[in-house]
């Protein structure tokens, strides 16, 4: 015995749909009410328009925050992939430099052998300083319940120290005083570009 199958016919007027009428009835809190999205709400002119989700904030908002957790990776991985590209431009560079005059191949050997030294230990050292910074920065703004540039200035401050401290006092110092510098500075430059580029207040 056969089955019987259900064959569909489509006219010619049925299958010019357009899709913007489909896009237009489609209610977005109907597809998915547990994320309880808010799309009712318009977003200024000249900012990015994000989809708002309870507990995860909305970067357009000024007082919006990333996590801790979320900071953390951003700036290891951010931190890691810097270090490995400079690292690595450096080892192509010596690479070059001390093979000068030998053979192709050995020249080609001896940039791989730098850029693989150089560059992942370059890029673990700036990992573990961004994750110092930013477990120490996010320590200091729960505490003091402030999101200011001051958190970044003393976390990096002590994360110079603890970074270098091994080496004796002078280089804990000198290790503070670039530290508190640098974020220091990073941190008010993404704060002021911030108000027009709205990613740009979370960067460090």
């Amino acid at each position: 015995s056969s089955i019987p199958r259900r064959t569909h016919t489509m006219s010619g007027s049925d299958s010019e749909v357009d899709p913007r009428a489909i896009a237009g009835a489609i209610d977005p809190n109907v597809l998915a009410p547990l994320l309880n999205p808010r799309f009712d709400r318009p977003q200024p002119a000249g900012q990015q328009e994000y989809l708002e989700i309870p507990n995860f904030g909305n970067p357009n908002d000024p007082n919006f925050r990333r996590s801790w957790g979320e900071r953390l990776t951003y700036n290891a991985g951010r931190a890691y992939l810097l270090g490995l590209v400079s690292g690595g431009s450096y080892g192509v560079y010596t690479g070059l430099r001390d093979s000068t005059g030998q053979l192709r191949r050995l020249r080609i050997n001896a940039v791989l052998n730098a850029t693989s030294r150089h560059g992942p230990t370059l890029g673990n050292q700036l990992g573990v300083v961004a994750m110092m910074y930013s477990g120490l920065e996010s320590l200091a703004c729960s505490l003091r319940d402030e999101d200011d540039v001051l958190n970044a200035v003393g976390a990096g401050s002590v994360t110079g120290v603890l970074y270098r401290m091994s080496a004796g006092p002078r280089a804990a110092a000198v290790g503070a005083v670039l530290g508190a510098g640098v974020m220091g500075t990073l941190s008010f430059a993404s704060r002021q570009l911030g108000d027009s580029v709205g990613f740009l207040k979370n960067l460090v």
